[in-house]
């Protein structure tokens, strides 16, 4: 089982507060980061990303480049993260090549988006949101029964998103899910060893 870090700036307080953040997860042993800013534009995502990408590089941690599809070709970025909708506007509108990426994971809430994603060149699929979640405490959760019946399709990838914390993330893995995707927690816990100890 991964570990996967979601960022998120106004969680942590800005952005050296966020790199310092990191910083410790990675020390702490963290599988994964995904660095998913909705609220930066394209210029000033990459400009952190590239800082962010020096930190895990140091402690040999995967960062996912979150959105930004372009960037990643620009980059040369082997790992990217992905709205259904961003994968659905670049099949429709681009030529280049998906082939180029060695793990492109898509964000699915419905078994139908994670058919599409898949037949659009998904290789890992996040599924969410699991459990509730104060993110978006509004809506109803899609519950373990989406990761079950994804599982009887797709025998590839996949990470659980939304409410997952270390009473229920169990279930979540018992029901098909092979990695757990957590933000909140992981951006506001005071310390990042006791965080991940919690998911042995």
């Amino acid at each position: 089982m991964k570990i996967t870090a979601i960022s998120n700036l106004e969680l942590c307080g800005g952005k050296e507060a966020l790199k310092e953040k990191i910083s410790r997860l990675c020390e702490a042993g963290i599988s994964e980061i995904i660095l998913r800013e909705k609220n930066l534009n394209e210029s000033e995502y990459c400009a952190l990303f590239c800082e962010v990408l020096q930190i895990c590089n140091h402690f040999g941690v995967r960062l996912f480049l979150h959105n930004f599809l372009d960037l990643a070709f620009d980059l040369e970025h082997k790992f990217i993260w992905l709205p259904l909708g961003v994968l659905q506007n670049f099949r429709q509108n681009s030529t280049r090549n998906l082939s180029e990426f060695e793990k492109i994971v898509v964000s699915a809430h419905s078994t139908g988006e994670a058919k599409i994603a898949l037949n659009l060149g998904a290789n890992a699929l996040c599924l969410s949101h699991i459990f509730p979640t104060n993110c978006k405490e509004n809506l109803e959760p899609k519950g373990l029964d989406l990761i079950r019946n994804v599982r009887e399709f797709w025998g590839g990838e996949i990470y659980a998103l939304g409410g997952i914390n270390s009473s229920n993330f169990r279930l979540a893995l018992g029901m098909g899910a092979d990695n757990i995707a957590i933000m909140s927690e992981a951006m506001t816990c005071e310390n990042e060893i006791k965080f991940l100890e919690k998911f042995l």
